[in-house]
């Protein structure tokens, strides 16, 4: 099971990834790309254990 601040740290290290990608290869280059999407996929699933998805607060609070 992935803790709330083992999927923080891994947010931060896949950002850091995408910079430097970015900085290197550009905004548009496959690399950084890949690293945008899989850094967003981490934001959803931080967003949804922490509490922050607010459809996700609502449709468990209507039950």
């Amino acid at each position: 099971m992935v803790l709330v601040n083992d999927l923080k740290r891994f947010v931060e290290e896949k950002r850091a990834l995408m910079m430097e990608s970015a900085r290197k290869n550009g905004l548009t280059a496959e690399e950084t790309v890949r690293y945008s999407q899989e850094l967003d996929e981490l934001l959803n699933r931080y967003q949804k254990l922490s509490g922050q998805d607010s459809r996700y607060s609502e449709s468990a609070g209507s039950v």
